[in-house]
């Protein structure tokens, strides 16, 4: 079975995924600082990036490592600043039947404050490269926003991002931690 290897710096979050060479397991360690996607053209409703959802741990890695044909999901999510937690489209919690927690979670926003369903994942971005984030995310209905759910700042905290308003483009860049 596939283990990830945490991260041994400062925070202990992102996981590594192995890269299978010569019949042995070897572990990627690239810098990720720097890596950065453009979005050239931000919708009306904001920066919209594209996602991998996992389940689980296990099956990132083994989609990773050995192109295994686990479920995962591909979403666009909205960069929310306001948003201290992500949030996902229940089709898609329902569909990767992610780890539901206990305790809901306690949101404001809109109308005041909002008990929510918090499930457990493993978030994959394009700029994070060989890495990915195990992330909770709250249960939202995404079904008319043409976007699947927010990126919030639990996940932006290890990001650098830059807004131009001039051009009208989002840069998203990966923080090495």
């Amino acid at each position: 079975m596939l283990r990830a290897i945490e991260h041994s710096g400062k925070h202990k979050y992102f996981y590594y995924f192995f890269r299978k060479q010569s019949g042995t397991l070897q572990l990627q360690s690239t810098n990720m600082y720097g890596f950065q996607q453009t979005i050239p053209s931000l919708e009306d409703v904001g920066p919209i990036i594209e996602a991998e959802v996992h389940s689980n741990e296990d099956t990132f890695l083994n989609i990773k490592n050995l192109q295994s044909a686990e479920p995962f999901c591909k979403v666009n999510l909205l960069i929310d600043t306001g948003s201290n937690i992500s949030g996902l489209d229940k089709r898609f919690i329902r569909q990767l039947q992610l780890s539901k927690y206990v305790d809901s979670a306690h949101v404001g926003g809109v109308g005041g404050m909002h008990e929510l369903a918090r499930y457990k994942g493993i978030l994959y971005l394009p700029i994070f490269q060989n890495k990915a984030l195990p992330i909770d995310v709250i249960e939202g209905d995404y079904a008319n926003a043409p976007y699947d759910g927010i990126i919030g700042r639990d996940v932006l905290r290890f990001c650098s991002f830059t807004y131009d308003g001039w051009s009208n483009t989002f840069k998203l860049m990966a923080i090495d931690i």
